[in-house]
């Protein structure tokens, strides 16, 4: 049996991104949606994307760091 060479959450997050893009041509074909529109819906998109991704990545940055010190402080000797 030949082993996959892409694992199966890359390729299915790369299905799911050629479904997204189909989706989105066969809409601005039907509807008629002008280019301009549709490339500042995607940049706004994508700027929402980044945003939570930013966020999520501060929110565990803090939680993680605030642990740290918490454990920093419970592992101190009383003698100290």
């Amino acid at each position: 049996m030949a082993k996959r060479r892409i694992p199966a959450q890359i390729r299915a997050t790369l299905g799911g991104l050629a479904i997204a893009i189909g989706s989105l041509y066969a809409l601005t074909v039907s509807y008629d949606i002008p280019r301009a529109e549709l490339i500042r819906f995607l940049i706004g998109s994508v700027l929402v994307l980044l945003g939570a991704i930013v966020s999520a990545a501060l929110i565990v940055l803090l939680f993680k760091s605030i642990g740290m010190v918490v454990r920093k402080i419970l592992r101190r000797s009383p003698d100290e």
